[in-house]
């Protein structure tokens, strides 16, 4: 298998770090991983080689990179659409940190090492080669990636010999039990038949659905791939098989997105079209309703639940092919110096992450916010679309302050740095409607308090300090800086009650009227009292109603942030404390009542602390 060499364009390089990138230039980017992949299968066999333990486990290995080597060589441009294939790309570097100890997995590791069969008898489909391939099947099932499913009803390991489009698989059974065989026809026109019926039969397939939209002569085409047997991988919440029923809904909405997508930037569009191949559907979760997801291991696939609409399609196309993009540049050149392994804040996360981690989210936010930028003038008077823009152009920006200031950035990284901020510098001089520009600013203040709370923990013994001082009656130190260190964990991406009112404000006003007004039912019954008040505009009564809930329960943090919150527009005593370190009020509340049994009252706490240190 050829690698190719790969250069990269300077101008290039500075269209990325702006956040463009032509089609062109992806279907480059796109070349480079294909020698990725070849680089990474040739290490995952020699690795196999030297460290599997039992010649068994690697004995179908390379049988199916032999089945591989030869569909490339009869049919290099079918075979190549396998080898990129995304799931492809998260098995073999799965492969790889298993192999050097690095994950530890509950699943033998033949079975894993035997998932290249499937891509193996995916290529040799496509190449029309006659091949014999051993594929571990799951569930009764041959899982065949981009192609389809069939429910063989047999267990266990099975060998596959691939004649045109016939196969026959042969399978053993149970200790003393004879194998079964089954020959399978995958079916001329995939379309006709996606699902498989009520009650499977032996034989039955169900191929996967591509879904294609053509909008202003530009045309896509996503595979919706419940079938690779990689994407669990990605250890995300993949869908169940009956998420491809809504294969119509899916499509609906794509060709909405689409048009959405063509009419904001076709350049864009036509990048998209040439870098995704492919969307492993999601299920819906309690803490995420909607979710997006890519992998630099994984070029070409988006993870996605259904979007609720064809503008959550085409945002969500937009946030992960931006990662896409910028995953493929760091396999060329290192932005970031490696070892450094110091935790930041990022407005899009719960929990703290590595500099790499900030700057892949703020190039996905970049590309967002002129997204946003240019549906807020598509959409005459839409507030939700201003209020994105303006909450992000600024957490960009934020963002990347901290990237720049770190020193941990090389010096092609300060370039890219740069080309994002001219950008952003533009975004941010733009005028923004006063009522969802202030929605933004407190979705912005929320999002950094909840997090410091959860998140920055004040050395304990300074606390103790303060708490000893406070119940002793006497005065705090003067103004000091207390040490804080960041607390890994807490995963997660920022959802909450005040951020789903300030969105049904937005998205749905006149719902969100009815709630104000007290009709019933409107909101759920888990938003709180001080969440409404405060989201109705009454920060006094919310201020009130927080601390009655810190009272009943002092750990509760969103109460904590909401407290802070109400205090950011007075100048009351111990406000600016609040807001600035909620971690160090919280956390000294908690002590005095540890060490005295007494429960101090959160504003009181807060005034009698000094002004916070720049």
């Amino acid at each position: 298998m050829n690698i190719e060499f790969h250069r990269l364009a300077l101008a290039d390089f500075d269209d990325l770090a702006a956040g463009g990138g032509r089609a062109g230039l992806v279907l480059g980017l796109r070349r480079t991983q294909l020698s990725k992949r070849l680089l990474a299968l040739h290490a995952v066999m020699t690795d196999a080689d030297e460290r599997a333990q039992a010649a068994a486990a690697t004995a179908g290995l390379a049988n199916a990179y032999g089945v591989l080597a030869a569909a490339q060589r009869q049919a290099p441009e079918a075979t190549e659409a396998v080898l990129l294939a995304p799931g492809l790309g998260l098995w073999a570097m799965h492969c790889l940190r298993r192999l050097h100890g690095n994950a530890s997995p509950a699943t033998p590791l033949e079975e894993d090492l035997g998932i290249l069969g499937n891509y193996a008898v995916a290529a040799a489909l496509r190449a029309g080669l006659c091949a014999t391939v051993a594929v571990p099947l799951r569930g009764g099932h041959l899982l065949i990636p981009a192609v389809g499913r069939v429910q063989a009803g047999l267990a266990g390991w099975a060998t596959v010999r691939i004649e045109g489009t016939v196969l026959h698989l042969t399978a053993g059974q149970a200790d003393n039990l004879p194998s079964q065989s089954l020959a399978l026809q995958i079916p001329s026109d995939p379309a006709a038949m996606p699902d498989f019926p009520a009650q499977s039969q032996r034989g039955q397939w169900r191929m996967v659905p591509e879904l294609v939209s053509v909008a202003n002569g530009r045309r896509v085409a996503l595979l919706l791939d419940d079938v690779d047997p990689a994407r669990d991988l990605l250890e995300l919440p993949m869908a169940p098989d009956a998420a491809t029923e809504d294969v119509d809904v899916w499509q609906q909405r794509l060709d909405d997105g689409w048009r959405i997508l063509g009419d904001y930037d076709p350049r864009t569009a036509e990048a998209v079209a040439a870098g995704l191949a492919t969307i492993y559907p999601l299920a819906s979760s309690s803490w995420a309703e909607e979710l997006s997801a890519s992998s630099g291991e994984a070029f070409g696939a988006v993870a996605l639940t259904l979007p609720r609409d064809g503008l959550s399609f085409a945002a969500a196309l937009v946030h992960e092919f931006q990662h896409t993009k910028l995953s493929a540049l760091l396999d060329l050149v290192a932005l970031v110096k490696p070892v450094d392994e110091r935790l930041f804040y990022a407005p899009w996360r719960r929990d703290p992450r590595p500099l790499p981690g900030l700057l892949q989210g703020a190039y996905a936010y970049l590309g967002l916010t002129g997204f946003w930028d240019y549906r807020r003038h598509a959409e005459n008077g839409d507030e939700y679309a201003h209020f994105e823009f303006a909450r992000w152009r600024d957490e960009v920006w934020r963002v990347l302050s901290t990237l720049r200031f770190s020193g941990a950035m090389t010096p092609l990284g300060l370039r890219f740095l740069n080309g994002m901020q001219s950008t952003i510098r533009v975004s941010r001089q733009k005028p923004v409607p006063d009522g969802p520009g202030e929605l933004a600013r407190r979705a912005a203040d929320d999002t950094r308090l909840t997090w410091q709370l959860r998140n920055a923990e004040p050395s304990p013994a300074q606390i103790t300090l303060l708490a000893k001082a406070w119940i002793e009656g006497g005065q705090p130190p003067p103004a000091s800086r207390i040490p804080t260190r960041i607390v890994p964990g807490n995963h997660g991406l920022v959802t909450g009650s005040r951020l789903a009112l300030a969105q049904l404000r937005l998205l749905d006003p006149k719902r969100f009227e009815a709630a104000r007004q007290g009709v019933p039912h409107v909101l759920d019954t888990t938003v709180s009292a001080a969440d409404r008040a405060l989201a109705f505009g009454d920060p006094q009564t919310a201020a009130q109603r927080y601390k009655d809930e810190i009272g009943r329960e002092p750990d509760l943090l969103d109460a904590w942030a909401g407290l802070a919150l109400c205090r950011r527009q007075h100048s009351a005593p111990g406000s600016r404390v609040l807001i600035a370190r909620p971690e160090v009020v919280q956390r000294l509340h908690r002590r005095i009542e540890e060490l005295s049994g007494l429960r101090a009252d959160p504003d009181a706490v807060a005034s009698w602390l000094p002004e916070p240190v720049p």
